[in-house]
């Protein structure tokens, strides 16, 4: 989609793509791949083979599969050098930001000097790429999508057009679950192109790329499927399902997903013989896979995964891939409270290392560190482990904006300052001041709103749930169950979110309902590690249905430790 190109909507693993410094002119020529779609648009051109190439790079737009598109459409220029909407395209795959911005204005003036030759639809599609080469995609926004609209008014048969400018509109939803603006008129423009193009592979990749984030992805599940029976060489096609599978809680059809995607991305870099970072999903589909595993209970193959992606990112040389990759790892041992285990992860950086990739892995280890310490009593270590922290983030958002792959020194510190208050509230708690937990668990959560979903994701879970369990243990039982219960709306498959729903029914005293969420946090994690203490806990009360229970008190478990039972008293239900 143009706003994953333009508006760098994904988190990239890779600082750089391959083919980034290499001139539209000596970019490879790629083959004509099947399997991508059936995307099409007729253009000016005698050659056969300048139109074909032409249509796999306006389906690789399609799905925001930027360095192929290019290739395709550098290809289509090539064989016809007159073909203006090859420029066109060229100009679009170049992405967002200064550092091509001379790339993009000599593509779209290469595309304007040709017009002549082109029908009046391609002359109007080139007049609205040239808005955002010349202003930029912030500021040509609103002249590129009133272009499109009158090309939509005048060909309103033309699918294309309809699909670029809904990708383009497409902003995702704020941190309370509004849209953001267009994303409604974007879901508009696909419901029409779902009843009109039903067989169109991008118009089902949009619809649930649009409504993956929503309140109801379930609207587009059938055609999540449909891409994954049609999609079998496309990893973009098959992550994007798999994100939408595993918001509904279809933990085992997500994870199947994204394997077919590492697969596929596998696939094509031996056909290419090309580097890990040519891949376009293959490390994001590694990364869900991860934490696929975590809300499945899958400790064990979690770490599989996780080793995979680091030995992966290894061949590349690439300091802010070896960097998330090992936050990754980190934040599976978080997940399932592991914190010597994520302590202990070691990562050198050479003297190359940027600002945000120091800052990142340096909070990693304060935060891990803190958090290790306070689950030994250690309270004036995860004191200072805090206060390292608040040191931390303050001079990485003083550093200026990146653009593009590279990772950013603000978003960094935005995660950074989310674990500074996490931390300080378990701690806080752990010195048994409800007030001063509530406080700094309350920033925590409303600065990991803050946190974009370009830059890199916290080291853990969410501070909610850390939220819920201090709530717990300083007997604020209902309000812990509404925070519980949210969670487990969002995450319908995660096993994690349902074992704090049973446990703050449990503190509330409401036992039958706890035994169904203990019931469904068993079935959540069916397939999970057996040596976890939370399914021994869950098995446990299972045994005994709720009667024999006692809540392990604040002053024995650290607030960021999973809650403990112990069977001890009888207890009616």
């Amino acid at each position: 989609m143009l706003a994953r190109l333009l508006r760098a909507e994904e988190p990239s693993l890779f600082s750089r793509g391959l083919w980034d410094d290499v001139p539209d002119s000596a970019l490879p020529t790629p083959p004509l791949y099947e399997g991508l779609g059936q995307a099409h648009l007729p253009v000016s051109t005698d050659h056969p083979r300048a139109q074909a190439y032409f249509d796999q790079g306006l389906r690789l737009l399609h799905i925001g599969w930027g360095s192929e598109a290019r290739r395709a459409f550098a290809e289509a220029a090539r064989l016809d050098p007159d073909l203006a909407m090859a420029w066109w395209g060229l100009a679009l795959t170049r992405g967002a930001g200064a550092r091509f911005a001379g790339e993009r204005a000599e593509a779209i003036q290469q595309a304007l000097a040709r017009c002549e030759a082109a029908t009046d639809r391609e002359q109007r599609y080139i007049v609205a790429a040239s808005q955002l080469a010349d202003k930029g995609p912030a500021n040509g926004r609103h002249a590129f999508v009133r272009e499109l609209e009158y090309l939509i008014d005048r060909y309103p048969e033309d699918a294309e057009a309809r699909l670029l400018l809904a990708g383009f509109l497409m902003d995702g939803y704020e941190s309370d679950g509004r849209p953001c603006a267009g994303l409604p008129y974007a879901q508009s423009l696909l419901r029409e192109l779902l009843r009109t193009q039903p067989h169109h592979e991008g118009v089902h990749y949009a619809w649930v790329c649009a409504m993956v984030d929503s309140g109801r992805p379930e609207a587009a599940r059938d055609s999540a499927l449909r891409l994954l029976a049609l999609a079998t060489r496309a990893s973009p096609y098959l992550l994007s399902a798999g994100r939408l599978l595993q918001r509904m809680g279809l933990t085992e059809q997500a994870s199947e997903a994204f394997q077919r995607a590492v697969e596929a991305d596998d696939a094509y870099l031996a056909r290419e013989g090309l580097p890990a970072n040519a891949a376009p999903c293959a490390e994001l589909a590694l990364r869900q896979l991860v934490s696929t595993c975590a809300e499945a209970g899958q400790y064990t193959e979690g770490q599989a995964w996780a080793r995979r992606l680091r030995h992966r990112v290894e061949r590349v040389s690439d300091g802010q891939a070896m960097v998330l990759a090992a936050c990754t790892l980190a934040g599976l041992h978080l997940r399932f409270g592991f914190w010597r285990a994520a302590a202990d992860i070691h990562l050198e950086l050479g003297a190359e290392a940027t600002v945000a990739e120091r800052g990142l892995l340096d909070g990693l280890r304060l935060y891990t560190q803190g958090l290790k310490a306070l689950k030994a009593g250690r309270l004036t270590e995860a004191q200072r482990a805090c206060e390292g922290l608040d040191a931390l983030h303050p001079v990485l958002g003083e550093e200026r904006r990146s653009e593009g792959r590279v990772l950013c020194p603000r978003d960094v510190a935005r995660v950074v300052e989310v674990a500074s208050h996490e931390l300080l509230g378990a701690l806080e708690a752990r010195r048994g001041d409800a007030a001063r937990a509530e406080a700094a668990l309350v920033r925590a959560v409303r600065l990991e709103r803050r946190v974009r979903p370009s830059g890199p994701a916290p080291y853990s879970r969410s501070a909610r749930e850390t939220l819920a369990r201090s709530r717990l243990r300083f007997e604020r039982e209902a309000k812990a169950l509404e925070l519980a219960l949210e969670l487990a709306a969002e995450r319908p498959g995660s096993g994690h979110a349902r074992l704090l729903v049973a446990e703050a029914r449990v503190a509330l005293g409401t036992f039958p309902e706890a035994v169904l969420d203990f019931s469904t946090f068993l079935e959540r994690w069916h397939q999970a590690d057996s040596q976890l203490p939370e399914l021994k806990r869950a098995r446990a009360f299972m045994a005994v249905r709720g009667r024999y229970l006692r809540i392990v008190g604040a002053e024995q478990v650290a607030v960021a430790e999973p809650m403990a039972f112990e069977a001890r008293e009888k207890v009616s239900c």
